[in-house]
Formats: C-alpha cells, sequence, structure tokens
C-alpha cells in the first residue's frame, strides 16, 4: 500500500510537472501538432494531384484509403510523442546532468519513467483527437464518426501500455548510447508503414498476421479503425481484454529489459555523464 501511494504521488508530481510545460511552453505543443498535420496533408494532396478529377481528397469511391492513411497517422504522432516523453527526456536530462540525481533518488528510475507515461498520456489523447479532428474538418466525406470517441479513447488509453513496453526499451537504449533521437525517428516512421499495411490482404493463419496481430501498436490501429469507422465491425469485450493482456505483458517485458539496460549502464557510470 505504501509503494502505491508513493507511486501516486509521482504521478501527481509529474502530472503538474506536465501541466507547467504546457503552460509556459503552448507554441511548442501546437507548432508540433500542425507540423504534423502539414505533412499528411502534403501527402494526400501529392497524391490527388497524380489521379484523375482531384479524387484522392474528395469522393467516397476516393482510390486512396484516406481513412486508413489519417487514423494511422495520427497513431505514429500518438507514439512518437509518447515516447519522446520517455528517452527524450532521458537525454535531456542526461545533457543537464539531473539524470544522475533521478537514478540515486528513493525511487526507481523505471518507476518515475511509467508515472511519467501515465502523467502525460491525457495530453497525447488530447492531441490525438486535435489532430484528427484537423482532418476531418480539412477532408470532405470522410467515413470517421466523432461520436465514437468514448471508445477511441479507451483503445488509445489500452494501446498506451503497449507504447510503454516500447518507449522502456527506447528509454534503456537511450541511456547506454545517449544521442539516438533519428534512430528512434526512423523507427517511428516504420510503424508509419505498419499502419497503413492492409491487414485484409494476409493469409488469416499466415506468419504475417499473428505478429500483425500480435504487435500492440498494430492490433491498436486494426481496433481503432474498428471504433471509429461505422462500417467496421463492432468491438467485443472479449477482444479488448485479450488486447489488454498483449499490451501488459509488453509493458512488463519493456520494464524488464529497461532494468536490466539500467544495470549495465549503471556499471560503466554512464548515468553521471553529461
Amino acid at each position: 500500500m505504501k509503494t502505491l501511494q508513493e507511486f501516486a504521488l509521482i504521478v501527481k508530481a509529474e502530472f503538474k510537472r506536465d501541466l507547467l510545460f504546457m503552460y509556459r511552453y503552448p507554441l511548442e505543443i501546437l507548432s508540433f501538432l500542425f507540423f504534423m498535420y502539414l505533412i499528411l496533408m502534403a501527402i494526400l494532396l501529392g497524391l490527388s494531384e497524380l489521379m484523375p478529377d482531384g479524387q484522392g481528397l474528395s469522393g467516397k469511391d476516393s482510390p486512396i484509403d484516406r481513412e486508413t492513411m489519417i487514423l494511422g497517422y495520427c497513431l505514429m504522432q500518438f507514439v512518437l510523442a509518447t515516447q519522446m516523453g520517455w528517452s527524450g527526456q532521458i537525454q535531456n536530462e542526461s545533457q543537464t546532468g539531473t539524470l544522475e540525481q533521478l537514478s540515486i533518488s528513493g525511487h526507481s528510475l523505471a518507476g518515475v519513467l511509467l508515472a511519467r507515461g501515465i502523467s502525460q498520456q491525457p495530453r497525447q489523447i488530447l492531441s490525438f483527437f486535435m489532430l484528427l479532428g484537423a482532418y476531418f474538418l480539412s477532408i470532405p466525406e470522410t467515413t470517421i464518426a466523432p461520436h465514437r470517441a468514448p471508445l477511441a479513447i479507451l483503445i488509445l488509453s489500452i494501446t498506451a501500455l503497449g507504447v510503454y513496453g516500447v518507449a522502456y526499451l527506447f528509454a534503456g537504449l537511450t541511456l547506454i548510447f545517449k544521442r539516438v533521437g533519428f534512430f528512434f525517428q526512423i523507427i517511428n516512421f516504420a510503424f508509419l508503414g505498419l499502419f497503413w499495411q492492409d491487414r485484409s490482404g494476409m493469409e488469416p493463419d499466415s506468419l504475417s498476421a499473428f505478429l500483425y496481430d500480435s504487435f500492440p501498436l498494430t492490433r491498436g490501429m486494426t481496433l481503432l479503425k474498428r471504433a471509429l469507422i461505422p462500417e467496421s465491425l463492432t468491438l467485443s469485450a472479449y477482444e479488448v481484454g485479450v488486447f489488454a493482456l498483449i499490451c501488459l505483458a509488453f509493458t512488463i517485458g519493456g520494464y524488464w529489459i529497461f532494468r536490466w539496460l539500467e544495470k549495465k549502464a549503471r556499471m560503466q557510470a554512464l548515468l553521471s555523464q553529461y
């Protein structure tokens, strides 16, 4: 019980810290979202120019699967922002010297990162819907249903657990290699390719289909499409429960990998370098 109370205090402190960040640097957050918005709009407009009658952006018979592109891109932004809240801040703290103080505090570094992820989750979900809403207003006749947002919030919250597992791995590598920002951006754009992958084109019992369904981020993309697109099948409580177990398993696995990498970094005296 005492451990849970201490963890709740860390979450509260990190949440307050995140609110201060949003209050002091609102332009940083808004400009990031606007930049992300422009990237996909440029892609869609470019594809539209290559097609007859500009069918890339308008019309239900558009040859472009706009909904999958929009949802996958917004989810990639969600993953990128969540992951950078872990490994990105570790890199900054390593350079300023606060990482060493954090690592020798009475709380485990892994626990602090988890509290940081939980405290930032509301902001990341809000950013997801702000970006999704911008595309919904900019692109006519999309089949995305805004009234299904509560179900999408549930799927995103569960997906965040899977993201935490990946973020633990990235954070552990950051402890060892320090400057890894561009490498992780490459990995995040690789996730975008996975999100845009056509799951229906895979053989039901193939290895690729099994891996796609077992990876939290791609499975989350599948459930997110079904949550926000009315033409998709409805979600059952069983599917959501299995998805939660998969994401939880990834978080636990990522936690232990991070602890191993943290121990390795301590043995090599890497936590005090800045």
